[in-house]
């Protein structure tokens, strides 16, 4: 009976998602397209400033990074409700979205011109970006000297 208390204590994962693991899993979308993004940003993980941890691992001399929370006007959490002089700022928000196996995670990011996807997976403790997918929209005009 001993053995099966014991055994029933390191297998049994209790349910609900940490908060940790969703703010890690976010966060490796986050890392994905900070690699290509430039100038200052500001982040915000699910809805909060990210961890000293998160801010200090990218290496880029090109990316300033921000916490959210310094810009309190757009500070909030639908992106909608945030006030007009926001729209010129770079705001990165990255958000877990659900869990649809044990360790298997989706997660989600918008900023000013982009949106994007992922799953991450928890192996050995630590979280992985699988897949992901951004779609960016750019305003711009292009001029034709060609005649109709």
């Amino acid at each position: 009976m001993a053995v099966l208390f014991i055994i029933y204590i390191f297998t049994y994962d209790p349910p609900g998602v940490f908060v940790e693991d969703a703010d890690q899993a976010a966060a490796v979308l986050a890392y994905d397209y900070l690699s290509i993004e430039r100038g200052d940003i500001y982040i915000s993980i699910n809805g909060r400033d990210p961890d000293n941890g998160i801010i200090g691992t990218i290496g880029d001399h090109n990316i300033s990074i921000h916490n959210l929370s310094e810009l309190p006007e757009c500070n909030v959490p639908d992106e909608r409700d945030q006030a007009p002089s926001c729209e010129d700022k770079n705001i990165l928000r990255a958000r877990f979205e659900h869990m649809p196996a044990k360790y298997l995670a989706i997660v989600g990011m918008t900023t000013r011109g982009c949106g994007g996807e992922g799953m991450a997976a928890k192996i050995g403790g630590k979280w992985y970006l699988l897949k992901s997918r951004f779609n960016c929209c750019t305003k711009g005009a292009a001029i034709s000297d060609k005649q109709s």
